[in-house]
């Protein structure tokens, strides 16, 4: 049995309702609960947090906790609607003590869901895990290597100190000053801001992939114009933004995530874990100029932000976990505290603060490499947030580019969403080549 206190941003997100993340792939023949199950149980010594569930002490110090005779749920259903399901699974409430903070759905034997908690894994964990699943149903060996404990995103595993002298003294004090507060975060205050957030969210989710045909023209206009695959989307985002919506407050404001493994000084490989980090660009589409000028613009900015800002989303490690508790208590009106509801409207926690984050997970090579089992669509992943007004996932798998827009219908309805899609797909095809 292994234990390690959960701090930083896992420790932010585990008590949050809307911290779930999901992922399904669909794939061309059947597969059995029966085989599912050993499979996960098998992958265990790799993705060690599968078997993890939370613990909590009397001094309120919450700890990973994992048991390899804790296996997770590994559910079956015949339901015909895949995205009714799906946001069921957002709304899942997690039972930490019990866990896991993971389970599985077979959906008619060819379809599989899976539901992580943001606490032991990102949209890369789900990519890695359903790979390795994909892999061994097709009858591949996968060699394990297994390690002792997992690897955690910790700022002692970063390459390089966070923050300036300045922000760690001040963060310093703060911890100093909660370090004796008694702070109870129980769980029947957890059940009253879950129960309250989706009484008032309104959940929707549209899925949509494009041609092989329509996917290598984007990544040959990409390449042509010397930008990512990823900035050239959020270009046309953007710019389909501008065309539908007009100008909002946030407009411009949109999140770019990253994936830190390999940034890291103990490397998780392709294990479970949050790795997750993004930056915050400011990218303001120019209509005096053409599509691929704004793009080369906003590919500069997002690369130069990266570069520089990489690990600043890690300050939030440096915070002792009773602060990291009274913040999320004060947002969501448990408690009062005025340094945390300073620091919460500092953030733009309180109001919708960008137009969208995008999450590409990249090209995915699955269904290549497998001969008895072809994958059709995979789509993830799905998270939903009150501060960003969509959440888009985004994977590249059989040459195709497949899309998850999670979206609150009280801020954008699906019409919108129906119109990005087709109007993305013009500004490709009109662009100049």
């Amino acid at each position: 049995m292994f234990k390690k206190e959960i701090k930083g941003a896992p420790r932010m997100s585990l008590r949050t309702p809307n911290a779930n993340v999901v992922l399904y792939g669909v794939f061309e023949t059947t597969v059995s609960k029966d085989a599912l199950g050993k499979i996960v149980l098998f992958l265990s010594d790799k993705h060690k947090l599968l078997n993890c569930h939370i613990e909590t002490d009397k001094e309120n110090k919450v700890w990973y906790v994992i048991d390899k005779k804790l296996l997770p749920e590994v559910n079956t259903s015949k339901s015909k609607n895949i995205n009714e399901i799906v946001i069921n699974e957002l709304k899942h409430k997690f039972d930490f003590e019990k866990g896991p903070l993971i389970r599985f759905t077979l959906l008619n034997q060819t379809t599989l869901i899976i539901n992580c908690h943001h606490a032991i894994c990102d949209g890369m964990s789900l990519i890695y895990l359903f790979k390795d699943i994909m892999k061994i149903l097709s009858g591949k060996n996968i060699k394990i290597e297994e390690q002792k404990m997992p690897v955690f995103l910790e700022p002692e595993n970063l390459p390089q100190r966070v923050g300036n002298p300045i922000s760690r003294f001040f963060i310093g004090l703060i911890n100093k000053k909660w370090s004796k507060e008694p702070i109870i975060f129980s769980d029947q205050l957890y059940q009253e801001i879950h129960t309250k957030f989706w009484k008032e969210y309104k959940p929707q989710i549209i899925s949509f992939k494009f041609s092989k045909e329509e996917t290598a023209n984007i990544v040959s206009q990409c390449k042509q114009n010397n930008v990512s695959v990823n900035t050239g989307l959020v270009t046309a985002f953007l710019y389909a933004e501008k065309q539908l919506f007009g100008q909002k407050d946030y407009s411009s404001k949109v999140i770019v995530t990253d994936n830190l493994r390999t940034h890291l000084k103990n490397q998780p490989g392709e294990s479970m874990g949050f790795f997750v980090s993004n930056v915050k660009p400011n990218l303001e589409y120019n209509e005096k100029k053409t599509f691929w000028e704004n793009a080369q613009i906003f590919h500069k900015k997002i690369k130069r932000l990266f570069e520089k800002d990489l690990f600043k989303s890690q300050l939030i490690g440096l915070f002792t976990p009773k602060f990291l508790d009274v913040m999320m208590l004060t947002f969501f009106r448990q408690r009062e505290d005025k340094l945390a509801k300073k620091l919460i409207k500092k953030a733009g926690m309180y109001k919708l603060n960008s137009t969208f984050a995008i999450a590409n997970l990249g090209l995915i090579e699955i269904a290549d490499n497998l001969e008895k089992l072809k994958i059709k669509t995979l789509f993830g992943p799905m998270y939903l947030s009150n501060a960003m007004e969509k959440y888009i996932g985004i994977l590249t798998i059989n040459n195709e580019l497949h899309f998850s827009i999670c979206f609150n219908e009280n801020n954008v309805n699906q019409e919108s969403i129906h119109k990005m899609e087709k109007l993305i797909l013009q500004t490709f095809d009109n662009s100049p080549k």
